[in-house]
Formats: C-alpha cells, sequence, structure tokens
C-alpha cells in the first residue's frame, strides 16, 4: 500500500510542476469573416526541436525536480519560456488576386484597465479605413468604429479597458464582407495585484521577498514570479511559487528563493512575470486572475553571502518518490 501511496505523491508533485508550464494558446481561425472557401487562415509553423525528450530524459528531470526546492526553480533552458512574455500568433487571412489580411493581438489575455490593443495589416489592396467590432461570444455588440490607415496597409486599434467588458471576447476587422479577420481574446476584472514590495529579507538559506497584495477577492491564490539580476539585458534567476490563502484587502506574501539559485556576490535584484492566479471555490467556477506587472519591479540589491549556505535537503516524502520515479522507469 505504501509504494502506491509514495507514487500518488510523486505523480501531484509532478502535476503541480506541470501546471505551472506556460500556457499554449492556439490562434483563432476566422469565423463570421465570409472568405472564400480556398481562404484558409496561415499561422507560423511551429519551430522543429533539435531533439525529442527521452522517457529516460524525462525522469531525470522529474527527479531533480523533486530533490530541488519546489517554492525556488532556477532558471533553465527547459523552463526560460516561462520567464517570457507567451508568444501571440497572428491571424493571417490570404484571399483572391493577392490580397492577404493579417490581424495581430498584443496578447491574448488583458486585464483591466489594460487597453486592447492590436495591428492590422492588409496586403494586395489599397484602404483608407477599415472597420472594427468587438463582441460577445454570444455575439452581443460590445464596440464598434473605424480605424484609418496610419501607412500603406497598416491601422492599429487602441480600446480603452471597461470593467463591465465580459470575460471572452472576439475582435474583427474587415473592409467589406468577406474581407477581414477575427480573433479571440480574454479580459479580466482582476482580484489581485501588486501594491509595494518591502524590503528583501535574509532566512537561513533563503533570499525572503516580502509582497503587499490588494486583494479583491478572498481565496487559495496560487503566486508565481520571475526573480532576475538587474542589469543589461536582465537575467532571469529563479521562478518563485507559493500558495497562499488570503483574505480581502492589503496582505502580504513572502515569496523564497533558495541561495543556490542566487549569484555568489552582491546584486540588484527584480520581479517579473508575477502570476496571481485565484483557485475555483467550487468545480465548473472560473478561475480569477490577478493584474499583470507593467515592467519589473525594482527591489534593491541583496547580498546572497549572508545567508547560509548549507545545501537543501528535500524532506523524506521527496526523497522516497524520487526513488520511486527512478524505479518505475527500469
Amino acid at each position: 500500500m505504501k509504494p502506491i501511496m509514495l507514487m500518488l505523491m510523486a505523480l501531484a508533485m509532478l502535476m503541480t510542476a506541470w501546471y505551472w508550464q506556460p500556457e499554449v494558446l492556439a490562434p483563432v481561425l476566422p469565423a463570421r469573416v465570409d472568405a472564400p472557401a480556398e481562404a484558409v487562415a496561415q499561422t507560423p509553423a511551429a519551430p522543429l526541436l533539435a531533439a525529442t525528450p527521452t522517457p529516460s530524459d524525462q525522469v531525470q528531470k522529474f527527479t531533480a525536480q523533486l530533490l530541488s526546492p519546489p517554492y525556488s526553480q532556477a532558471v533553465t533552458a527547459e523552463n526560460l519560456a516561462q520567464t517570457e512574455p507567451p508568444a501571440v500568433a497572428a491571424i493571417t487571412v490570404p484571399l483572391d488576386d493577392g490580397i492577404v489580411w493579417q490581424l495581430q493581438l498584443s496578447q491574448y489575455r488583458f486585464s483591466y484597465p489594460e487597453p486592447i490593443t492590436a495591428t492590422v495589416r492588409v496586403q494586395g489592396e489599397q484602404l483608407a479605413v477599415i472597420r472594427y467590432q468587438l463582441r460577445s461570444l454570444d455575439q452581443q455588440l460590445v464596440s464598434s468604429g473605424v480605424l484609418v490607415a496610419e501607412t500603406d496597409g497598416l491601422f492599429r486599434l487602441e480600446l480603452e479597458g471597461q470593467t463591465d467588458f465580459p470575460a471572452e471576447l472576439e475582435l474583427s476587422v474587415e473592409s467589406e464582407p468577406g474581407h477581414g479577420a477575427l480573433a479571440k481574446l480574454s479580459y479580466n476584472q482582476p482580484v489581485a495585484w501588486l501594491e509595494q514590495p518591502l524590503a528583501l529579507e535574509a532566512d537561513d538559506s533563503d533570499l525572503v521577498l516580502p509582497l503587499q497584495l490588494q486583494v479583491q477577492q478572498a481565496g487559495l491564490y496560487r503566486v508565481q514570479a520571475v526573480l532576475g539580476q538587474q542589469q543589461t539585458p536582465a537575467e532571469p534567476l529563479a521562478i518563485l511559487q507559493g500558495e497562499f490563502v488570503l483574505e480581502s484587502g492589503s496582505q502580504h506574501i513572502r515569496l523564497r528563493a533558495h541561495h543556490s539559485v542566487l549569484p555568489d556576490k552582491r546584486f540588484v535584484a527584480e520581479l517579473s512575470r508575477l502570476q496571481l492566479e485565484l483557485a475555483p471555490p467550487m468545480p465548473g467556477a472560473a478561475t480569477g486572475y490577478g493584474r499583470p506587472l507593467t515592467a519589473p519591479v525594482a527591489l534593491g540589491d541583496f547580498d546572497p553571502q549572508s545567508l547560509n549556505r548549507t545545501p537543501y535537503q528535500p524532506d523524506a516524502q521527496a526523497v522516497q518518490s524520487a526513488v520511486l520515479l527512478q524505479q518505475l522507469s527500469r
């Protein structure tokens, strides 16, 4: 019975690591814009991977994660994507006579008070103005208007964020029926956001990052952020994670970075890619999202030599789970 429990624990820990993998959002093919049947939305092909990880490689990777501080993962080539903004693929629609429409959102998920921003490029026809419509998924009109060309074939859209925007939206642009493109996006009312960082602290082997949050909805929050070294260009050091039960109002949390992910010498720290996710209060309810940072936040300088340099000691459960993973892979 005990090996089964250990296996379930190992799988649970692996699922936690998987949960924070970067979200892959596929571009949405045009709808409602009546392009010719042969016109198919084109999206950039996924880059070819140099090598596909073997099952043994995956086991070694997960074993290393089990034996590392779960709250403080060093940035590697495998998780570097989590330190960068998600890539947004353009919606490209080829039409007859060499006409091509391209709709490019600045991001897939917006958060109030962010404006919804996008660019439109039209090749193969000369247009002075085009129309846009923002609708809910049940086709209720939210906003509409015209865009004037800035240069040959280039249009820019910027819509002021509103507190009553539906969570899921469709943005369509067209010059006439059958000539245009459409993309889907999300617009969230933030459930929490960063008010200010507090002074860095040393606690045994960990650098502690106290953060003051403004919480709109109480509940269980999953928090992830990137700790970086402030330089040009900035260097991501670690992906920090934690779970906190928070009440509404001004709340404090403490993220931690183990000394093993820090530079040897004094450095200037910064925080970026802060993700605040409110767990659904019940099955079927929606996840709540916090307001993202608009830019990295300076945290001040810190001397890692002030920390205890004792190597991280995983608990017995993590060690047993790692051993079981190795046994199952044989």
